[in-house]
C-alpha cells in the first residue's frame, strides 16, 4: 500500500474537521466533492429549507499557520483564481489549522474585483497570490454570518458580479438593446457602488468593447460600452485607467479617444491619477498626451485645432504635420501621438517621429 506524505496526512485531517465543523451548524449541510479534486467541497446553507445556496470550498490545510497582528497569511493559487472567475457559484477558499482546530476564509469572487479594481489585471505569469486574512474572519464567525450573506447572494459584490454576467452575455449576442439598458442600470446604481465595484464593472465593460472593436457587428455594441466608462469617470481608478488606454505594449485609438473625454469632463479627479507618471515607463507618448492636457488644462478634445508643438514631456515634442486639423478629424487624439519626436534636449531640435520608427498602435 503506497504511503500518504505528511502533507497529504495534513490535508486529510483539515478536510475532515472542517466538514464535521459545518456540519455541526444547525444551519448548514456539508457535501464532499473528493479530497484534491479541485474543489474540496460544498457547503449548503439549510437555514429555510434546500434552495440551491451554495457555496464551493477549498481546502488549504497546514501544521503551521503564519500570523502578523490580526491576521492569517493565505497563499492563492492561479488555479483557484481561474476557477472562481469562471464558477457561476460563490468560491470560498478555507485555511485551516490542523493542530489548533481553526479556520478562516477567504471569498475569492470578492477578492478578485477588489484586486481588479485596485492593482489591475493579474499577471498573466503569476502562479500565486500572497494574502493575509483578517483573524475576525473565522469559519466560526462565517457559518453565523457572512457566509449566509454570500449564499443567498446579498450584497453589492453579488449585484456587481450578476450585472458583469448580464454585460458578457449582452456583448456576446450583440443585443444592443440589452448592452444599453445594463449600461443605464449600472449608470444610475454608480452613486450607490462602492470604488472597488464600480471600477470591476468599468473594467468589464472595457474588456468586452476592446474584444468588440474591429467586427463592423460589434463596433455599435463596443461604442455603448466605453460610453458607460465615460459617464462613470468621475471615480475611475488609475489601473482602470491603464486598462483602458493600453494594448500589449502599444495604445489603443478608442482608449485614447475616451481618455480625452475623461480629462473634458473630470479633469480634476483624472489629474489626481498621476497618469503622467504612470504611462512614462509604460508608453511615453500616452504619458506625453496627459502631461500636456494637465499643462493646459483649458484644451478640449474637441479642439481640432490644438497645437502643442514646444511642449516636451518623456523626451518627445510635437512636429505638427500639412493640414494638421483634417488628421485631427480624423483620428481624434491620437494624431498628435503620430506626430511625436524624439527630442533633443540640448537643442531642442526634434530628430525624428515615433509613429513609425519605435512604436506601434493599435485601434
Amino acid at each position: 500500500m503506497t504511503k500518504r506524505s505528511l502533507s497529504q496526512k495534513i490535508g486529510a485531517v483539515g478536510h475532515r474537521w472542517l466538514m464535521s465543523h459545518i456540519e455541526d451548524n444547525p444551519h448548514w449541510l456539508a457535501r464532499e466533492l473528493g479530497e484534491d479534486y479541485g474543489i474540496d467541497i460544498e457547503a449548503e446553507l439549510t437555514e429555510h429549507g434546500i434552495r440551491g445556496d451554495i457555496l464551493k470550498i477549498q481546502i488549504k490545510s497546514t501544521n503551521n499557520i503564519e500570523r502578523k497582528p490580526g491576521f492569517v497569511r493565505s497563499i492563492i493559487d492561479r488555479k483557484y483564481v481561474d476557477y472562481a472567475t469562471s464558477c457561476r457559484y460563490p468560491v470560498v477558499l478555507v485555511v485551516v489549522d490542523a493542530v489548533a482546530k481553526e479556520a478562516w476564509y477567504l471569498w475569492l469572487q470578492d477578492w478578485i474585483l477588489k484586486h481588479r479594481s485596485n492593482e489591475g489585471a493579474f499577471d498573466s505569469i503569476q502562479e500565486s497570490w500572497v494574502h493575509w486574512i483578517p483573524e475576525r474572519q473565522s469559519v466560526a464567525n462565517g457559518l453565523q454570518s457572512e457566509w449566509k450573506s454570500i449564499a443567498r447572494w446579498e450584497g453589492e459584490s453579488q449585484l456587481v458580479l450578476s450585472l458583469m454576467d448580464a454585460l458578457k452575455s449582452a456583448a456576446a449576442i450583440q443585443n444592443r438593446s440589452m448592452v444599453e439598458a445594463l449600461s443605464n442600470i449600472i449608470d444610475e446604481g454608480a452613486p450607490a457602488f462602492g470604488d472597488a465595484a464600480l471600477n470591476a464593472l468599468i473594467d468589464e465593460a472595457i474588456r468586452l468593447g476592446n474584444r468588440m472593436h474591429g467586427d463592423p457587428n460589434g463596433n455599435a455594441v463596443a461604442d455603448q460600452l466605453f460610453a458607460l466608462v465615460r459617464r462613470v469617470g468621475g471615480r475611475i481608478s488609475q489601473s482602470t485607467v491603464r486598462n483602458l488606454v493600453l494594448r500589449g505594449e502599444s495604445y489603443s485609438r478608442v482608449g485614447l479617444s475616451a481618455l480625452a473625454i475623461l480629462y473634458d469632463e473630470f479633469f480634476d479627479h483624472i489629474k489626481t491619477l498621476k497618469l503622467p507618471e504612470m504611462f512614462l515607463t509604460l508608453e511615453p507618448r500616452v504619458a506625453f498626451y496627459c502631461a500636456f492636457r494637465e499643462a493646459f488644462p483649458a484644451e478640449q478634445s474637441a479642439n481640432v485645432f490644438v497645437d502643442p508643438s514646444g511642449f516636451t514631456f518623456a523626451g518627445l515634442a510635437y512636429v505638427q504635420p500639412e493640414m494638421f486639423w483634417d488628421k485631427y478629424a480624423n483620428r481624434g487624439p491620437s494624431a498628435l501621438l503620430d506626430y511625436l519626436g524624439i527630442a533633443d534636449a540640448s537643442t531642442s531640435e526634434i530628430t525624428g517621429d515615433t509613429s513609425s520608427k519605435r512604436f506601434g498602435t493599435e485601434t
